[in-house]
């Protein structure tokens, strides 16, 4: 639910009492509807949130740690260049609606910060003096260059929310520390003894609103993982079933195979009497005590021996039908009962934080790390790990430098989708695909994360990641080992998630 009313007016109050006259020292984007800024003030630093996602939207101090990207994203760019170092010298609200102003002085020119948190149209927008619109966070219909003008919405009913801020008790504002240039967010000195409950007594209408979103962002997040269930738990389900009617008609192919040894006994003994060429053969059934005449096909381009034994193989495909189908189809059984069952777990809103399972690991045709040959020499490691996509395609992911350029340049085929964090050292990874396919989302998410993981980038757990096809990825002459061109390269923002690398590194071949 997005910020009422009432609240954006008692925020809009605490926020005046504690940053007017302050400057902003640093700007970041830590999601992409998300802004920070580290504004000092009275010897002190204060972080103020800045959120327009349409269902959290929000304006108010915070005690939280953010993790940022490497690179600042566009819109966080336009803002330090424009309003970074300047101060802040008005906060106000449009009469009646839930948008803020913020007035900034930067070596005399004067810029005002939108931000507005009205539902589906919650929005940050840069104004000139002239509040002529420079930049927006959001696609708006505001255009840069157009003057702003805020929305005509019907008056919004004040809720039973957030009391006025009670100052009593409140603690003297000298314990902020300054947020240095590149560490994380952290507001509250260590000096607070009561971390939280400081801020708190600093901050009530912030504390209030940070604590309620946070709690309605974490529910949403578990909302998310039990669609994410559901979505896996019906897809599984789908595919058991699928597995089921393909290894029933399995079982209907080789059924007619059920009687093949005896056909193949007969025609043992009548060899001598088929001819080249001869398309089939009419005999007594010794075997049936009515002792009626069969007559069995035969491939007239074959010889007598060829086709007798072509019916005993055929008849080991039911004998192998029945050994190793009929438990499969057993156990597809099973799954789809305990699929069912899981289905019904989570129609009742039961999170499984187990489910979905780790796949077994299966053993590949390459050799394992450190093994010997058959001539006794240690075999050589292979230059790639294997990953396993959810859609079942497989991942390969380079170790070394010269493992990259072994992976992308002999290994990898001309259609298969090549990825590499971008602007910073990592493996190159390949997803292999057939010619003319197309990579499914989620298997992209999948090597996103390995090409992620694998780079320089794991550490913040987040960045960019560029994508594009084998043939479009060339070394150079001259090139360090691990060092190519990339062209038609399409990039992909992701964000390490435990779920997914887990479920990645138990599929891993070993290598």
């Amino acid at each position: 639910m997005a910020l009422s009313l009432f609240e954006c007016e008692s925020i809009v109050g605490e926020l005046n009492r504690a940053l007017v006259g302050g400057f902003i020292q640093k700007i970041h984007q830590p999601r992409l509807l998300t802004l920070t800024l580290d504004v000092r003030t009275r010897g002190q630093t204060s972080t103020l949130l800045v959120c327009v996602e349409p269902r959290f939207a929000r304006l108010h101090l915070t005690s939280q740690k953010f993790e940022n990207p490497p690179t600042p994203p566009p819109f966080c760019s336009f803002l330090r260049s424009h309003v970074e170092g300047g101060r802040i010298v008005k906060i106000s609200q449009e009469p009646g609606d839930r948008i803020v102003f913020i007035t900034i002085v930067k070596a005399e020119e004067v810029c005002v910060l939108v931000i507005a948190l009205i539902g589906n149209q919650a929005n940050v927008h840069l104004l000139n003096e002239k509040k002529l619109t420079l930049r927006s966070l959001r696609e708006s219909r505001v255009k840069v260059g157009e003057r702003y003008s805020p929305p005509t919405l019907k008056p919004v009913k004040p809720p039973e929310a957030l009391p006025p801020p009670s100052m009593a008790g409140r603690v003297p504002q000298n314990g902020i520390v300054i947020q240095q240039e590149g560490e994380m967010s952290e507001p509250l000195s260590e000096s607070f003894t009561e971390g939280k409950g400081a801020f708190r007594e600093i901050f009530p209408v912030s504390a209030e609103l940070e604590a309620r979103y946070g709690q309605q962002e974490q529910e949403e997040g578990q909302d998310a993982i039990l669609e994410q269930q559901l979505f896996q738990a019906r897809k599984a389900l789908k595919h058991a079933k699928r597995k089921i009617q393909a290894l029933q008609e399995d079982f209907k192919k080789t059924e007619r195979f059920r009687e093949y040894a005896r056909y193949g006994e007969l025609l043992k003994s009548h060899l001598h009497e088929i001819k080249n060429g001869q398309e089939s053969i009419a005999m007594v059934d010794y075997y049936d005590p009515a002792l009626p005449t069969l007559t069995l096909p035969l491939d007239p381009a074959k010889d007598a021996v060829w086709n007798m034994e072509d019916y005993f193989r055929k008849y080991h495909k039911y004998i192998g039908a029945q050994e190793h189908l009929q438990p499969r189809l057993d156990q597809t059984h099973q799954e789809v009962v305990r699929l069912e069952a899981k289905l019904a777990q989570l129609g009742q809103g039961i999170i499984d934080p187990d489910f979905p399972p780790k796949p077994r690991k299966t053993p590949g045709h390459s050799v394992p790390s450190g093994t010997r040959t058959s001539k006794g020499k240690p075999a050589p490691a292979q230059a790639y790990r294997t990953y396993t996509s959810v859609d079942g395609l497989p991942i390969l992911v380079g170790k070394t430098a010269k493992d990259n350029d072994h992976l992308t340049l002999k290994v990898a085929n001309a259609d298969d989708l090549w990825l590499h964090a971008r602007g910073t050292p990592g493996s190159h990874v390949v997803v292999r695909l057939e010619k003319g396919a197309t990579v499914p989302p989620e298997t992209l998410k999948d090597a996103a994360t390995l090409t992620l993981w694998f780079s320089n980038l794991r550490k913040s757990g987040k960045g960019e990641v560029i994508y594009t096809l084998r043939k479009f990825v060339r070394k150079g002459k001259g090139f360090k080992p691990g060092s190519v061109t990339v062209e038609r390269e399409k990039s992909l923002w992701i964000e390490l998630k435990e779920d997914r690398l887990k479920r990645l590194k138990g599929e891993t071949s070993p290598g």
